[in-house]
C-alpha cells in the first residue's frame, strides 16, 4: 500500500506545534524538580516523592527533544519541514526518546505498585525500602537494551515529529514501490517495544490498584461484628475504601490521558496500513504535555492532605479542652459537655477536625492513625482497652450530637 505523506499544514504542525507544549511539560517538570529539591527536600524521605522525582527528570528531558522536534532529522529528509541535523542527531534524539518515552509511564506506573505494598505493610517503609532500588533497575532493563538495539543497527531514523525507531525512508516497509535503505526490520523489534508499553500504561496500573483495594476492603470484612471503638475503626476503613478508589479513578483518567490517543493513533495505523496524520498530532500534544497534566495530578493528590473524611480517629484529637496539655485526649465528659452547651464552640468545631487520606501523597507513615485503619493485624486488643478518660465501648454517646 503506497503511503501517503503529510500535507503541508501537517508538516509544519510536526515542526513546530508541538514545541509549545514541550515547552511547558519542560517549565512543570522544572517546577517540580525545584519544589523538592529546593522548597522542601524534606520530602525526599519518603519514597513516594523520590519517585516523582526520578519521573520530572525523565519528562523534562523527553521534552528537551520533543521541542528539539524535526531539527534533529538529517537535511533533506523527505517530507519533513526544519530538518536541520544529520544522521549522528537523529541517533542521539531517537535514542533519548526509545528510552525516555517507556521511563516515564514506567515510574507513573510504579506510584500504583507502591500504593499497593504501602497499603500491604502498613506504611511501615523499612519493609519495602529495598524495593526501590529494584524499580530504577526495572527502568533501565525495559528501556536501554532496546535504545541500543535499534541505535547500533540503524533502526533510529526520522518518524513523525521525532526521529525515533522507524524505517528509512519513512514506511517504506509497507510500501512496495519504496526500496528500504535500513531499518525495515525495527518495525517488527518496534511492535514488542509498543506491547511493553501498553503492557506497562493500561495493565499493571489497574491491576495493582483493583489488589489495593482488596486489601483496604479485607480489613473491613468483620464491620458487623464489632462494636464501639473497633466499630469506628472500621467506619474509618470504609471511608478511606471510598476515598482510594476515587483517587485511583482520578489516577488512571489523568495518566491515560497523556497515552491512549497515540495509541488509538498506533492501532489505526496498524490496521489500516496507513498513518492518520490529524490523529498522531492529537496523540502527540497530548504526551508532549504530559509534564503539565501530570503536575496537576501532583498537586492536586498533595492537596488531598485538606480533604474531608469526617471526625478525627479516637486518640489522636489533642488540646480541645481550654488549658490542657498537649497530651491531653477528649473524654467522655468533654463530649457531652458541648453537646450540652452549643455556644462553646471551641470544642465542637475541633471536634469535627478532618483528617485526610491519600494514597499516592506519601505522607502517611506507620505513626498515621491511617495505618491501624488500614490493617486489621494493627488492631490489637491493647489498643481497645477501656480507660475512664477516653471515648470508650459502651458508653451511649452519638457521635451525631457532635456534627449537629
Amino acid at each position: 500500500i503506497k503511503m501517503i505523506p503529510p500535507n503541508e499544514t501537517q508538516q509544519l504542525v510536526f515542526a513546530y506545534g508541538i514545541k509549545p507544549f514541550a515547552s511547558l511539560s519542560f517549565l512543570s517538570a522544572s517546577y517540580v524538580l525545584y519544589r523538592l529539591l529546593i522548597q522542601k527536600p524534606e520530602k525526599l524521605k519518603r519514597i513516594y516523592h523520590r519517585k516523582i522525582l526520578s519521573m520530572n527528570i525523565c519528562i523534562l528531558i523527553q521534552s528537551i527533544t520533543d521541542f528539539i522536534g524535526t531539527w534533529a532529522m538529517p537535511v533533506g529528509t523527505l517530507d519533513r519541514i526544519g530538518a536541520e541535523g544529520n544522521q549522528a542527531t537523529c541517533t542521539t534524539q531517537g535514542f533519548v526518546q526509545v528510552i525516555f518515552k517507556i521511563a516515564v509511564p514506567y515510574y507513573y506506573s510504579c506510584l500504583s505498585i507502591y500504593s499497593y505494598i504501602a497499603v500491604r505493610n502498613s506504611f511501615k517503609e523499612e519493609k519495602y525500602r529495598h524495593i526501590e532500588k529494584l524499580s530504577h533497575l526495572g527502568a533501565i532493563l525495559v528501556s536501554l537494551p532496546v535504545a541500543i538495539t535499534f541505535a547500533v543497527d540503524g533502526g533510529i531514523n526520522p518518524n513523525f515529529h521525532v526521529c525515533f525507531a522507524a524505517d528509512k525512508p519513512f514506511g517504506c516497509s509497507k510500501d512496495p514501490d519504496i526500496p528500504c535503505e535500513k531499518g525495515d526490520y525495527a518495525i517488527a523489534l518496534k511492535a514488542y517495544y509498543t506491547w511493553a508499553v501498553v503492557t506497562i500504561t493500561f495493565m499493571i496500573p489497574p491491576m495493582a490498584l483493583i489488589l489495593t483495594r482488596i486489601t483496604i476492603k479485607r480489613a473491613n470484612k468483620n464491620k458487623n461484628r464489632t462494636v464501639g471503638k473497633q466499630k469506628i475503626i472500621e467506619e474509618y476503613r470504609r471511608k478511606i475504601l471510598k476515598e482510594f478508589t476515587a483517587q485511583s479513578c482520578q489516577y488512571l483518567a489523568f495518566f491515560w490521558t497523556t497515552q491512549i490517543v497515540a495509541f488509538i493513533a498506533y492501532g489505526h495505523r496498524f490496521i489500516t496500513n496507513q498513518p492518520n496524520y490529524n490523529l498522531y498530532i492529537v496523540g502527540i500534544v497530548f504526551t508532549a504535555s504530559q509534564g503539565l497534566i501530570l503536575l496537576f495530578v501532583y498537586l492536586r493528590l498533595e492537596a488531598k492532605k485538606d480533604a474531608e473524611l469526617g471526625g478525627a480517629p479516637l486518640g489522636e484529637v489533642k488540646n480541645l479542652r481550654e488549658g490542657a496539655p498537649g497530651d491531653a485526649k477528649v473524654t467522655v465528659a468533654d463530649i457531652r459537655e458541648a453537646a450540652k452547651h452549643p455556644k462553646q464552640k471551641n470544642i465542637r468545631e475541633q471536634l469535627k477536625k478532618n483528617y485526610s487520606f491519600s494514597i499516592f501523597d506519601g505522607t502517611v507513615d506507620e505513626s498515621s492513625p491511617w495505618a491501624k485503619f488500614l490493617n486489621s493485624d494493627d488492631d490489637s486488643e491493647d489498643e481497645l482497652e477501656n480507660s475512664e478518660n477516653d471515648l470508650e465501648i459502651g458508653d451511649d454517646i452519638e457521635l451525631a450530637q457532635i456534627e449537629e
